[in-house]
């Protein structure tokens, strides 16, 4: 019995040191330069470091990628592609350089989406873009880390919130004012006072709507009629709907998000 103790309680330990395991890798942030268009080969290396840097300090996983063969609208390649890498969702950001189209986009997800905010990426843009157009492509994802950075220093204005030290995630707590409460108040007593200033005329009949009891058993009276209903005909109308067989995906990644582009 002791023995069978003894185990059921390392058993219970090692499923415990599992189980807390798990969830330090579900924290793991993530950081990449995916230079698919070859245009940050020689400080793709330096550049990742940063990004990966960030993404500890951020508490989100942090993507750079460029191509020259991207056909889909940036908006939509960006979704996916941070969609596919951290999941919908979740803690991330990502810079798109299309060199196809010409544009970079920005997308983010998760705590990342309250930080950058449709007027922080504009702010960003305004900087990226010039560097972008004079293929200063090294030096444009450098002042997007810079950024996102100094969004996430920044907070968000505006709410009371806290945020997890160790995953990032963010809890917004909601707040009432005096005035709103007072006004609240007043009005639920107001309706309340008037429903029951109702009633109380409708009791003592001072109401032009108000009306006497009817006796329905002394002035009432009750005809019943019988009808008879004949189905003449029926019609049954069917329709076969195929089967999509069809395999494929593709489409816009679920999710909420904060994006924004800027062509150069």
């Amino acid at each position: 019995m002791r023995k069978k103790i003894i185990a059921l309680l390392l058993l219970f330990i090692g499923f415990f040191t599992f189980n807390l395991s798990v969830s330090a890798d579900s924290t793991t942030f993530h950081a990449q330069i995916d230079d698919q268009a070859q245009l940050l080969t020689s400080q793709a290396a330096s550049l990742e470091k940063e990004a990966t840097s960030l993404a500890n300090s951020i508490k989100a996983s942090v993507y750079v990628v460029t191509t020259d063969t991207n056909t889909e609208k940036p908006s939509l390649f960006s979704r996916n592609y941070l969609a596919e890498k951290i999941g919908a969702g979740n803690n991330g950001i990502v810079m798109l350089i299309d060199m196809n189209q010409r544009e970079t986009y920005l997308w983010a997800t998760g705590n990342m989406q309250y930080y950058m905010t449709s007027s922080r990426i504009n702010t960003a843009l305004d900087d990226i873009q010039p560097e972008l157009t004079a293929q200063n492509y090294d030096l444009a994802v450098n002042i997007f880390f810079d950024k996102t950075k100094a969004a996430v220093d920044a907070g968000i204005s505006g709410r009371k919130y806290s945020v997890n030290p160790e995953t990032g995630d963010i809890t917004f707590y909601h707040s009432f004012q005096m005035l709103n409460v007072l006004v609240a108040l007043f009005v639920a007593l107001l309706l309340a006072g008037l429903f029951a200033w109702n009633i109380y005329r409708r009791y003592e009949m001072k109401d032009a709507n108000s009306s006497v009891r009817y006796n329905l058993s002394k002035y009432g009276r009750l005809k019943l009629t019988q009808q008879q209903d004949i189905l003449v005909n029926r019609f049954v109308t069917t329709r076969h709907i195929p089967r999509n067989n069809n395999s494929g995906g593709g489409g816009m990644s679920g999710g909420g998000g904060s994006g924004g582009g800027r062509s150069f």
